[in-house]
């Protein structure tokens, strides 16, 4: 979806549900037309944001297999980043992988590298078991391999063992862009999957006139809270 799209689209959201009536239509009437296309991109991160977190907290994503299920950093990826393996806090028996820094992940389904006989599903490093990657009795092996989720300002997973030969491991995650991409011809764009597209857009439209003080944010709110199937209780 452009930026373009997005921003017409946002504006026909105002117009229509307010019926002209806010107090941000007639802004947007009164307004250069620069100046307030450049206040709607500006809310597109928090918007993705907000889908990100919503989504994560209610049973939208329960079952789906929609396009916000990314698969990254497998050893031949296709369409896909790779993400390395890193020695952890120079303990040569832990990897560390980071998630990409481009994308809101909020679920991690499954994790394999080079070597290992099986996928794991990570858990949480808050878990008593984690100090099993400490224990010489207990690391983790090829046979049984481990995983945890370390929630940092860059969510990483700390993993054991570290494959030998291939330092790239296949992780499935959920997640959503926070921000646009740009094309060989300059067009900025958002990936952002079509069953979350309304409420995306009416959440910047509740952006907007919760900015100006507009009665009509709320009906906004509610908008998107039911697009996405959620209630709209705060």
């Amino acid at each position: 979806m452009t930026v373009e799209e997005i921003i017409k689209q946002v504006r026909w959201c105002i117009d229509e549900e307010s019926n002209n009536n806010s107090d941000l239509a007639e802004t947007l009437d009164e307004k250069d037309d620069l100046y307030m296309d450049n206040i709607i991109k500006a809310k597109i991160p928090d918007a993705l944001h907000w889908i990100a977190i919503t989504t994560a907290s209610s049973s939208v994503l329960s079952g789906s297999t929609s396009a916000v299920n990314h698969t990254g950093s497998v050893t031949i990826p296709t369409g896909t980043k790779l993400l390395n393996i890193e020695v952890f806090d120079k303990n040569n028996e832990i990897g560390k992988i980071t998630m990409p820094d481009d994308v809101s992940v909020f679920s991690i389904n499954r994790v394999r590298c080079d070597g290992w006989h099986k996928a794991v599903i990570p858990m949480e490093d808050t878990s008593d078991d984690a100090l099993m990657m400490y224990d010489n009795s207990a690391r983790g092996t090829n046979d049984r391999p481990q995983a945890f989720i370390m929630r940092q300002q860059k969510l990483a997973l700390l993993i054991q063992p570290i494959p030998k030969d291939n330092q790239y491991a296949s992780v499935t995650y959920v997640g959503m862009p926070l921000g646009t991409t740009t094309d060989s011809n300059g067009v900025e764009s958002v990936e952002i999957d079509e069953k979350f597209k309304s409420a995306f857009l009416y959440y910047i439209s509740f952006l907007l006139l919760s900015a100006y003080d507009d009665s009509k944010a709320n009906q906004m709110y509610t908008i998107a809270m039911q697009q996405l199937g959620v209630s709209s209780q705060k």
